[in-house]
């Protein structure tokens, strides 16, 4: 912007769409910004504003975003000399198309086919231009040529909406890295193909892992299961040697008790046959004694 812009902000800067919240959550982005130890006061040399990832939080929350007692302006005073005004312009614009282009084939996409859609145009837009927008939309060498480019993509876009000033200082870094790979030798793509390398072995060593894994829980399930066949027969075994003991000291007690009982009756016969003698004996000698 030149120096004979007015100190005024826009009536279309000064609206934001971001979400204020009351109570405990307001201002816990600023405190978490301030509290990262980020430099964010600090311009470098030759910008407008700060580049860091919390000087759109900071530039919001403490700059002068009021516009009250302010005139509205609704242009800007730009000097289309300066090759960073033009592009700055370029892309606003084109920022701006591909938003209402977004928007339309959002609501394209709500109808079943080309024909339901061309029935109910979108409100801000005139049917000669809701015509050309669904001929866009359905036309098979567009559709073809974003499929492929999609193809192509390797890393998905998810760093967000970013300030001028910071999108410009990570272009100027990215191209200074790209100077120190061509000074190595290497190229961006090579280090986008050795990144990606570097991925699929580490998902092919997670694999190989969890592949190892489960076998070794399978072996472990079956070692377990052969284990507890090997106790269960153990304890059979067991049950059957006390089976066996308790049968075998039974018949010894009854063999022992037979043999018990057949010796009592040797000994109760040996003395009645003693006695028997004994009588048959002291009689003789009586009658020797006294005979009649």
């Amino acid at each position: 912007m030149s120096q004979g812009t007015p100190a005024y902000p826009s009536s279309c800067a000064s609206t934001s769409t971001s979400k204020r919240g009351q109570g405990r959550t307001r201002g816990v982005g600023l405190e978490k910004s301030l509290g990262s130890r980020e430099t964010i006061g600090a311009y470098p040399e030759g910008e407008c504003g700060g580049v860091s990832s919390t000087a759109a939080t900071y530039r919001r929350k403490i700059g002068m975003g009021s516009s009250v007692g302010m005139i509205k302006l609704d242009h800007f005073d730009l000097d289309y000399t300066r090759q960073e005004d033009v592009r700055t312009v370029v892309e606003t614009m084109m920022t701006a198309r591909r938003t209402h282009r977004n928007r339309m084939h959002a609501y394209f996409k709500k109808f079943p086919s080309k024909e339901a859609a061309l029935l109910k145009p979108h409100p801000d837009t005139t049917e000669e231009q809701w015509k050309e927008l669904c001929d866009l939309f359905t036309a098979k060498h567009l559709c073809k040529q974003n499929k492929k480019n999609r193809s192509k993509l390797t890393v998905n876009h998810a760093a967000g909406s970013r300030s001028f000033q910071r999108t410009r200082a990570c272009m100027e870094r990215m191209d200074a890295f790209q100077r120190q790979c061509d000074l190595e030798g290497k190229t961006y793509t090579e280090i986008e193909h050795q990144l990606a390398k570097a991925r699929d072995e580490i998902e092919a060593m997670r694999a190989a892992r969890e592949k190892d894994l489960q076998e070794f829980a399978k072996k472990q399930a079956e070692m377990e299961a052969t284990l507890r066949d090997h106790r269960e027969e153990q304890r059979v075994e067991q049950e059957r040697i006390r089976l066996e003991q308790e049968e075998r000291m039974k018949r010894e007690q009854e063999r022992m008790q037979v043999e018990h009982e057949e010796r009592m009756q040797k000994n109760k016969n040996a003395c009645e046959r003693s006695k028997s003698a004994y009588g048959q004996k002291y009689q003789r000698n009586w009658r020797r004694k006294c005979p009649l």
